[in-house]
Formats: structure tokens, C-alpha cells, sequence
């Protein structure tokens, strides 16, 4: 069984911590991969997201931007399979609004991904 870059991490295995297959556990997983900065994750130089909080705006910067968080979370979150990753606008508060679809455990989800371009952090939060 494929186990998401937390589970890898912190050494756990599914056996002993219950279902790490939930969606909450997916969603915690991702929300984990995408708030880590390129440079700065753990043990990985290469791991987690460039930043993005200094040019923000230009369509080339949001183009790339989906594309990163895309190939981390395909990258980091086996258990989430078909994903596609759709920026949905942007608010006020200079936050990014993305819709994330896929499938994990053969239901299909939608989670909201909300991209903070002052502080970079992110939000994974589900949709009904």
C-alpha cells in the first residue's frame, strides 16, 4: 500500500494508527505538503512549494503556481488519484480560491484550497 509523505515521515504504519486512509487524512496530508516551502521541508531540499508571496498577480505567476501545488500534491498524496487542481478566483483578502477534485477510496471528492498570498499558507478544507 502507498503511504503519503506524513505517514512515510513520521515512520507510522496504517496497521497501527487506524484508518490513514480517510479523507481527513488526506486532506491533513496535503494541507502539510503544500504549507512547506521549497527549501525548508525536512529532509529534502527539493520538497514543498516556491514562493510565491513576493510577485503576486501575473497570470504566468498563477499558471505556474497551479501546476506546483498540482505536481506536490500528485506527488505526495498517493491516495488521492485523478487529481485536477482549478483556480477559482481570488478575494479580497488577497487569497487564492482552487477547487482540487479526485478520488480517494473510490468516492470522489472536492476540496477547497485556499492559497494566503501574503503569508503562503494554505487551507485544504472539503466541499459537499
Amino acid at each position: 500500500m502507498k503511504r503519503s509523505f506524513l505517514d512515510k515521515f513520521k515512520g507510522r504504519s496504517d496497521e497501527r494508527h487506524g484508518d490513514r486512509n480517510s479523507l481527513d487524512h488526506v486532506m491533513r496530508n496535503i494541507e502539510a505538503v503544500l504549507n512547506t516551502k521549497e527549501g525548508f521541508g525536512y529532509f529534502r531540499h527539493d520538497f514543498g512549494l516556491g514562493d510565491y508571496t513576493a510577485s503576486y498577480g501575473s497570470r504566468d505567476l498563477m499558471k505556474t503556481l497551479t501546476q506546483e501545488m498540482l505536481e506536490e500534491i500528485s506527488h505526495h498524496e498517493p491516495r488521492l488519484s485523478g487529481a485536477k487542481l482549478e483556480l477559482q478566483g481570488k478575494d479580497k483578502d488577497f487569497v487564492l480560491h482552487f477547487l482540487l477534485t479526485g478520488v480517494v477510496n473510490e468516492s470522489p471528492c472536492r476540496l477547497r484550497l485556499r492559497f494566503n498570498t501574503l503569508s503562503g499558507q494554505v487551507q485544504v478544507e472539503q466541499l459537499p
